[in-house]
């Protein structure tokens, strides 16, 4: 290549500086208008921000209130409402079940590659279909309700630690309880149990465990965040060039402690390229169908299957049961009644020392309270996403062109008045009491829909009807500061906290 080549372009760049600049000004309000005003999607409501860029979602992520700011787009715009260039958000639980549904051809969008780890997805960050269908195969049975009940005595043991530890604060009066703290450190602590058959610790050292739960907050920063324009992720996490300086320790961090201690457990039961029979947990479970299907699940697909569990499988759990309590002892007329029907209960001898699953269906009062509380402030703040299909699809009775961002919001749907009531906005669980609620639970998304619902669901209802009855059983709670809504923001789950209670322990 000779010289004046190489000059040549070099030459017309500082002849041309100037104007390259003012073009590049230039090019991109002209972007944004094009994206205005030339889109298929031009003639929907929403702010004007979100029409040229997906600027908008990127700062609502960042402030940490997307599942409000949703709520307020759609009381403001409609029940369709225009979030970024190409992406449209639907308030009605007709359109989500279009979305959402089996078979009709929606599919992830990038948005879930953002979270970790890139190069091993689980069946929750796998966005291929025919991948994600062949790890919900293998994950169905593990995570099945009937696997979960075998592993209960287990949970109960963290229940009746959790129990001791509540016990100490109950007997010193005033002391002041931060029930959410608790509750986070008991989901997380039943997790390690039936994941791995490892009790992490949380609640006998009555802290988060080397950071843990706000490390798995930042990283959900940072997914929800990048994962609003998926190609800034290659300019962070997948940077090669970072890649190269990962010996300085703030850009290599070593793993959460539980992480590492998971990781132990999944080297003790590997010895000699066998798998060592313990107890059937989880990743019990999953190394068995690893040994019996050599050639369609790999150890890699293993350990993303159980460990995708650590993140998701505790922090909306615990989310949902800090909501539970948040609004029940908020509501005074609602506690009383859920008092006197798990009292009753107890009295009459309906409830063993540790409450079972079964039982607890039999308090329906308690689980009007428990849907209410899913319903008014499910565990996920950010939108689902899905690709409309290439030639175009019906959404809710209206067509919209192929590939495009279609979009829902659990707390928005939540609170789709022609299904949940005028009243919708209100904490009132005696809405599931009245009449016929099976409409109402087929448009509840707390847990996702279609063939991508949450894995996980069969452990977080387990979990909550065993350990939140058995509370209010053995307790009477008070607000400290009634007055207070409940401190939260959302990264990809609502984190929660503020739950601050006086506990007293009653009398039976």
């Amino acid at each position: 290549m000779s010289t004046l080549s190489l000059l040549t372009p070099l030459h017309f760049l500082k002849s041309n500086f100037l104007a390259l600049i003012f073009a590049f000004i230039l090019w991109i309000p002209a972007r944004f208008l094009y994206r205005r005003l030339v889109s298929p999607l031009a003639h929907l409501p929403g702010p004007l921000l979100a029409s040229g860029s997906r600027v908008w979602k990127l700062w609502s992520v960042y402030n940490g209130h997307t599942e409000t700011d949703h709520i307020n787009l759609h009381a403001k715009y409609g029940p369709v409402v225009r979030l970024a260039p190409d992406e449209v958000s639907f308030a009605s639980p007709a359109a989500a079940k279009d979305i959402l549904a089996v078979g009709k051809g929606f599919r992830k969008t990038d948005f879930y590659t953002c979270f970790p780890i890139p190069d091993n997805p689980d069946i929750f960050t796998e966005i291929d279909e025919g991948k994600h269908a062949l790890l919900k195969r293998f994950a169905v049975g593990p995570y099945s309700l009937a696997s979960m009940m075998k592993l209960v005595p287990f949970m109960d043991e963290v229940g009746r630690e959790l129990i001791g530890k509540l016990d100490g604060i109950a007997g010193v009066e005033g002391r002041v309880c931060d029930l959410g703290d608790w509750l986070h450190y008991f989901a997380f602590d039943v997790l390690g149990e039936v994941a791995f058959s490892v009790r992490f610790g949380f609640l006998a050292q009555g802290k988060d465990v080397g950071g843990c739960i706000k490390s798995i907050d930042d990283i959900q920063w940072y997914d929800g965040i990048v994962g609003q324009v998926p190609p800034l992720d290659y300019l962070f996490r997948r940077n090669p060039l970072l890649g190269l300086l990962r010996f300085l320790p703030f850009l290599a961090p070593s793993p959460p402690l539980i992480v590492q201690m998971a990781f132990g457990e999944v080297e003790k039961r590997i010895q000699g390229g066998k798998y060592v029979d313990a107890r059937k947990d989880i990743l019990g479970q999953l190394m068995e169908a690893r040994e019996g299907n050599p050639d369609k699940l790999t150890d890699a697909n293993v350990v993303a299957v159980a460990f995708g569990a650590i993140g998701a499988g505790s922090d909306s759990t615990a989310s949902t049961m800090q909501s539970f309590m948040y609004l029940v002892l908020s509501y005074q007329d609602v506690y009383k009644k859920l008092e006197t029907e798990i009292l009753a209960a107890e009295k009459a001898g309906q409830l063993s020392d540790m409450i079972t699953y079964a039982e607890a269906q039999q308090l329906p009062y308690f689980q009007a309270c428990l849907k209410e509380s899913m319903r008014l402030r499910p565990a996920v703040g950010l939108d689902m996403q899905r690709f409309v299909p290439a030639d175009g699809a019906q959404i809710d009775g209206v067509y919209y062109p192929g590939g495009i961002r279609a979009s829902v919001n659990g707390w928005v749907l939540h609170r789709h008045q022609e299904t949940f009531g005028k009243d919708a906005d209100v904490f009132r669980p005696e809405r599931w009491l009245e009449g016929d609620d099976r409409e109402m639970a087929r448009c509840m998304f707390q847990f996702g829909g279609g063939s991508h619902l949450c894995i996980g669901r069969n452990l977080a209802l387990l979990e909550m009807n065993k350990i939140l009855p058995q509370l209010i059983r053995r307790y009477h709670f008070e607000l400290v500061y009634p007055e207070r809504p409940l401190k939260h923001h959302s990264t990809f789950f609502v984190v929660q906290k503020g739950l601050e209670v006086y506990i007293r322990k009653r009398e039976i």
